[in-house]
């Protein structure tokens, strides 16, 4: 029987799938962080300076960002990390060493930032700054990074453990003196992607918006190609947040493209948007739009949208202009981009405990990300796993959650699949 993919829309007053037009910015010289909602058509800027380093708060991750978000201005400077290789907080770094190896997000997951870099390829227990201890369940930090401030001062920082959901960092100058020490626990931080930490007012900063978000527009270091190397350059794009999919359709028709060739495409990758829709016509000196280019977007709630950018003020306005058309709620009679071969959820509703069973399609992807997602898309809870042959079983805690609709979402690499839930207590 053909696999057939069914696209349920929800009607309402107004016309289906309706074209909207949605503005966002980064604000003058690029001087904002800027969060889109797709459903609700907001977005909520901060600062680029608001915070400087992040920690991956969701179960099961560990990973530590800095904040590469840089104004236009030439003199501004993003954060910079820099690996010491060295486990002793006492020493002092040497910059005639350290600075050849910088270190920058990847933009690859929001599992994985600058600070796990340098991990072992193929060890799951390496997350660069620490190792995970399989006796005692905790990552223990290892290494002392150099850490360029905004000003272009310097201080030294380890992160010295993951235990319990807490993370405890240090930091002080090179000579040890100013010396503190912070904890960041990730249950304060339930829903978000992050916990962001400002090194300015030693404090946590509430940066995401409250419901979630859908794509982050922002300054980031991309690696560029010249000639057989590659150069740290700031390039203005828009990222995909966890757990969105994303596919790029090139060399079409935007107003006509349509999702059913893209669905095999879409990826958790977050940059797949990235900056590379626009150049900058040296000539004309005017930036210049890729026209024949559409990006479709699976929300965490199944919902496919499809993107199409118009417009890109550049610095003088930090404006980006893109169409969005609502295509409605995905569902599946068979689900060919799913990685699984079999998939159950119960007890379904549930009071409590959630069983979530399942089996890989292709078992060689080994590790899965088991995730409690809520009906805004909040990261509730994840899990990490490596699978055996056959059926696996995994369990979430849904005791002590308010009663609604939540989703069950099984990641495996850039696949991945979602199943409703409803929590009664």
């Amino acid at each position: 029987m053909k696999e057939l993919y069914i696209l349920a829309i929800c009607f309402s007053f107004s016309a289906l799938m309706a074209q909207e037009t949605q503005v966002v910015s980064t604000g003058q010289g690029y001087n904002f962080q800027d969060y889109i909602n797709l459903a609700s058509g907001t977005d909520h800027q901060v600062g680029n300076t608001s915070w400087d380093i992040a920690f991956s708060v969701a179960d099961g991750e560990a990973g530590i960002f800095i904040n590469e978000s840089v104004s236009s201005s030439p003199t501004a400077l993003p954060i910079q990390a820099y690996a010491t290789f060295s486990d002793d907080f006492g020493h002092f770094p040497d910059s005639s060493f350290f600075l050849d190896y910088a270190l920058w997000n990847r933009e690859t997951s929001w599992s994985y930032g600058a600070l796990n870099e340098y991990r072992e390829p193929g060890e799951q227990n390496d997350y660069g700054w620490g190792m995970y201890n399989e006796n005692t369940l905790e990552v223990d930090g290892i290494y002392v990074y150099a850490i360029q401030l905004r000003d272009g001062s310097f201080l030294k920082l380890q992160i010295q453990s993951l235990s319990n959901g807490v993370y405890t960092f240090r930091y002080a100058d090179f000579d040890g003196s100013n010396e503190v020490t912070k904890t960041i626990d990730k249950a304060n931080h339930a829903g978000d992607v992050l916990a962001y930490y400002s090194f300015e007012t030693g404090a946590t900063v509430e940066v995401e918006p409250a419901g979630g978000f859908d794509l982050l527009y922002c300054r980031y270091i991309a690696l560029l190609e010249a000639g057989d190397d590659s150069v740290a350059y700031p390039v203005t794009g828009i990222l995909s947040a966890e757990g969105i999919e994303v596919a790029q359709a090139d060399h079409v028709d935007p107003e006509t493209v349509e999702f059913e060739p893209y669905r095999d495409s879409l990826s958790l990758h977050p940059e797949i948007i990235g900056h590379d829709w626009k150049m900058f016509d040296l000539g004309n000196f005017v930036w210049v739009l890729t026209p024949d280019l559409a990006f479709f977007l699976k929300t965490r709630d199944n919902h496919i949208w499809k993107i199409v950018l118009t417009e890109f003020g550049g610095s003088g306005n930090g404006n980006t202009t893109f169409e969005k058309t609502d295509l409605g709620i995905l569902s599946a009679v068979h689900d060919p981009i799913s990685p699984l071969a079999k998939f159950t959820v119960f007890p379904n509703p549930s009071v409590g405990e959630v069983n979530i069973a399942y089996s890989l399609k292709n078992p060689t992807l080994g590790e899965v990300r088991v995730q409690l997602i809520d009906s805004n898309g909040r990261f509730i809870q994840q899990k990490e796993t490596v699978i055996s042959e056959g059926l696996n079983v995994s369990t979430i805690d849904g005791s002590g959650l308010p009663s609604g609709s939540y989703y069950i979402r099984i990641v495996a690499g850039n696949q991945s699949h979602t199943a409703p839930l409803q929590i009664v207590q």
